[in-house]
């Protein structure tokens, strides 16, 4: 070959590659933007929503029911009307990339365009498509010939159009001639387009670009204000894309970038990039949303975070300053450079419990300064410290002062309840929810000690500033105020999702991460009934079964008694062997707990017989050493109430007697304590509720007369009770968070069903009817055993509905036998489960009423549950033939 024609072939590999690149890197995204109309929320392009599967993780995550993907996957059945050939349809859309538009039609509802390449075959076939059911019109608009379908009644069903090489179909012909219009006019100022048509996606199977209006669709905004205020500080403007190729890790939808927003954290945080999070065993386990911003460089954020806090005005900034002056600056000038923001799961009680972490560097100084801080601000005496377990805790009815201290983004504290855990300055908005924050810190019930949670966010690459992280179990399992739509496939097989945004020059990337469960059951094991173990046990003298667990580890016990009044022990649930750890002078009379009453970082077990109560440590060398308090009276112990509030903190208990005589156990050192001395109480319907607030600590009593007493800590009636309701109730009054103030009152229910409400003052601030479908039904509140959380019940004859402390009915559960045994049982929000015992048999629900387990567990006593987290296991413990059972089902 001479040289010449080498050299021209060169030329034109080179020619031919160059023009290859050139193409591959200047063409933009495959979006048919052309077409698409300028109020467009929401522009997907994709290879494969058409596909029979579009899956990613090894648990096999329906990609096509994501959400926003699911309303472009929905709108493709409307082809189906084009032709009944499934076979015809499926090659038409084999391997193409398919574009969708969202437009808004009214505040709830859009209309979808979708835009489908054709060939000049294809567009011959569309012209006169064969499907029986359908009916085809025409009319013009702006010289384009739109094909309306109507059903045989002639009602519309769709409309199309097919121009260069595109079909453009919409269940909305008006959005057709919108498609047409938008082509014509070609408006640049378009700005999902003008931002991100020139993006390359052809490597991505499926891109999505929107507002950021368009996650509305997804969450309500309107009771998640913090969710919101965190969504000012991604761009107005986002691309996400899911890489073609299927990975069984995580789940990594990632930007190409966009312009980042004028947002107050996004304008720090911008340039300092962010750092891996060790501050797992600060989170709890009740987290639902948590929030985090942070930087590397502590002095750039300082300085940066200053400079922007001079120029910030707030009605809480002023307040502080009218009350210490100068010394409020203490409160920003010693911050480090991390925050973060815990939503907290919601229970019966608590709707709206927030904790904050600001990371803090000098606590010494700082001390005085909140204290003298409460003690301006708050009115009243005795309210504006506290110390709980060791820790000292401010109360500041400032409100919204971490907003005033940090920003907008953290409102939602009516009143600030603080307390220092280096190295963080911690602020919730609910005294109660403090101090439980507080329990499951020194208890170690927190993210570090969580399979799922232990390690997220720690990537040393990690270098988003912004990151929020869903529990979606826990953000599901509310009163269903905050996710506008259920998306079970989500939920099923995702433990949680991790939204970040890294920060850029004027640049912002945003991530989501979809974190599989870790552990996947085998559909033979999930929710079947095993029977562990079977314990001999001819003759039973408990009142009821003692089944106990450990909270940090979720390990399970069961404690018997024998005819000597010997205490056995069985915590292998493999063997069921027992062993004998303590001698008691008679048999277990009312329920039994496991809870750290000595307050020295690990559990006791907490029981009463007749005339006793015992609390049993058992050391690390499995050394026994008993405590116990007797009655002081000659009546028995006709039940024991756990409650919190003691003065280090840790929890007490609540002795009823068989007189309605009331005592309360402090701590192991000293005597029962009479707490009723200038009333006489009758009927009391248990349990009796400890509200535990600063300043407002005391204890609820309610008698099934409808009188509701309110004692303060040394027994004496509050001012403003008894309040009269002037009805019967069956179940004791609690106490729950008004959203509006953040501070408690007094709720319960009458036996005819008024949902009744009372100020701490003694008023009765609302009375409302809930819904009584039989003249028969009769209501109750019914509460966990730990007084964790409660329910409302509704019963008449043979049926037994669940419902919502609202009043919205859960589920109904027929053909239940008399005398029968409902039970509730708290684990955290996201599991919760009723017994009901009807006949010899107990069955097992969860919280929709899906029966739990194939087969109705053999019980003549009511059951006992224990969770096990790390395991998704359920264990179930109840007594038949002579026998002590512990079964076993796997949830997830």
């Amino acid at each position: 070959m001479s040289k010449k024609k080498l050299i021209a072939i060169l030329l034109i590999v080179l020619t031919a590659s160059a023009g290859y690149f050139l193409f591959k890197w200047s063409r933009g995204s495959s979006a048919a933007w052309q077409f698409i109309p300028s109020n467009a929320v929401v522009v997907i392009t994709s290879e494969h929503l058409q596909d029979s599967a579009y899956t990613a993780t090894e648990a096999a995550l329906d990609l096509k029911r994501l959400p926003l993907l699911d309303i472009a996957s929905d709108n493709l059945t409307l082809l189906n009307l084009l032709t009944k050939d499934a076979k015809k349809l499926k090659t038409f859309l084999k391997g193409k990339a398919l574009s969708y538009s969202y437009h808004p039609r009214t505040s709830t509802e859009w209309g979808v365009i979708m835009y489908i390449p054709v060939t000049e075959e294809e567009t011959k076939w569309l012209a006169s498509p064969q499907h029986a059911n359908i009916r085809l019109l025409h009319h013009n608009f702006q010289d384009h010939r739109i094909t309306d379908a109507i059903d045989a009644n002639s009602r519309p069903l769709f409309s199309y159009l097919v121009k260069d090489h595109y079909l453009i179909v919409s269940y909305y012909g008006d959005l057709i001639e919108d498609a047409v219009r938008a082509s014509s006019l070609n408006i640049s100022s378009f700005r999902l387009r003008s931002r991100f048509s020139n993006i390359n996606d052809s490597d991505y199977g499926t891109s999505i670009y929107l507002r950021t209006d368009a996650w509305k669709s997804v969450m309500s905004m309107e009771n998640v204000a913090t969710l919101a205020e965190f969504g000012k500080s991604f761009p107005a403007y986002q691309d996400f894309h899911i890489e073609k190729a299927e990975k069984k890790g995580n789940l990594v939808v990632k930007s190409d970038g966009a312009d980042a927003p004028d947002y107050y954290l996004a304008e720090i945080l911008k340039n300092n990039p962010g750092t891996p999070f060790i501050g797992h065993k600060h989170v709890s386990q009740q987290t639902s949303f948590l929030y985090r911003a942070a930087a590397s460089d502590k002095a750039a954020f300082k300085e940066a975070f200053l400079k922007w806090h001079k120029k910030y005005k707030s009605p809480a900034w002023d307040k502080l300053n009218y009350y210490i002056a100068g010394e409020s600056n203490v409160l920003v000038d010693n911050i480090g450079s991390e925050f973060v923001l815990c939503q907290l799961e919601e229970n019966n009680s608590i709707t709206d419990g927030k904790i904050l972490l600001a990371e803090f560097s000098n606590y010494d100084k700082v001390r005085p300064v909140l204290q003298k801080l409460a003690q301006l601000a708050n009115q009243e005496s005795n309210v504006s410290n506290d110390q709980y377990q060791g820790y000292d805790i401010y109360s500041v009815p400032v409100p919204e002062l971490p907003a005033g201290l940090y920003g907008p983004m953290f409102t939602g504290f009516p009143r600030s309840y603080i307390t220092y855990i280096a190295p963080y300055l911690v602020i919730s908005n609910n005294s109660q929810v403090l101090q439980n924050y507080i329990v499951d810190y020194e208890n170690q019930i927190t993210w570090q000690q969580s399979p799922e949670y232990d390690s997220v966010l720690t990537n040393v690459n990690n270098e988003a500033q912004l990151s929020m992280i869903v529990n979606l179990r826990k953000a599901q399992s509310g009163e269903e105020t905050q996710v506008s739509k259920k998306y079970s496939d989500l939920t099923a097989k995702m433990e949680s999702i991790t939204l970040q945004c890294r920060f850029e020059g004027s640049e912002a990337f945003p991530v989501l991460t979809f974190h599989p469960k870790k552990r996947q059951t085998a559909s033979k094991v999930l929710n079947r009934t095993f029977l562990n173990i079977d314990i001999e046990w001819p003759d039973i003298y408990d009142s009821e079964l003692a089944a106990l667990q450990n909270p940090i580890d979720g390990s399970s016990e069961i404690l018997l008694t024998d005819k000597e009044h010997n205490l056995l022990r069985t915590n292998n649930l493999r063997e069921g062997k027992t062993e004998t750890i303590a001698k008691l002078n008679g048999a277990i009379g009312a329920a039994a707990y496991k809870v750290d009453f000595l307050n020295i970082g690990r559990q006791q077990r907490i029981f009463a017989t007749g005339r006793t109560v015992y609390a049993l440590d058992e050391d690390d060398s499995s050394n026994v050493s008993t405590f116990q308090a007797h009655l002081p009276t000659s009546d028995l112990i006709s039940a024991l109430y756990l409650i919190d509030g003691g003065e280090d903190g840790s929890n007490r208990f609540i002795v009823k007697s068989s007189a309605e005589e009331l005592f309360v156990w402090e701590s192991v050192t000293r005597p029962l304590k009479r707490l009723n001395h200038s009333i006489r109480f009758e009927k009391i319907v248990g349990p009796v509720v400890a509200l535990n607030q600063i300043g407002n600590r005391g204890f609820i009593v309610t008698q099934q007369n409808g009188k509701i007493y309110l004692l303060k800590e040394n027994g004496t009636v509050r001012l403003g009770f008894p309040v009269d309701i002037l009805t019967r109730t069956e179940s004791p009054f609690t106490w729950a968070q008004n959203p509006q103030t953040g501070q408690p009152e007094l709720a319960g229910v009458s036996v005819s069903g008024e949902l009744i409400r009372i100020s701490l003052d003694g008023k009765i601030t609302s009375r409302r009817q809930l819904l009584r479908p039989e003249p028969g039904s009769r209501f109750r509140i019914l509460f966990d055993r730990n007084s964790l959380d409660w329910i409302l019940v509704r019963s008449v004859n043979s049926k037994t509905a669940i419902i919502t402390k609202d009043g919205r009915e859960l589920f109904e559960i027929k053909d239940i036998l008399p005398n029968s045994v409902i039970q509730y049982h708290f684990f955290g929000v996201d599991n919760r489960f009723i017994t009901i015992k009807s006949g010899s048999y107990s069955t097992v629900f969860d919280m929709n009423g899906r029966r739990l387990g194939d087969k109705a567990i053999p019980s003549e006593m009511p059951v006992q549950l224990t969770y096990q987290p790390g395991y998704y296991k359920l264990l179930i413990f109840s007594r038949s033939e002579k026998k002590i059972q512990v079964w076993s089902i796997k949830l997830r």
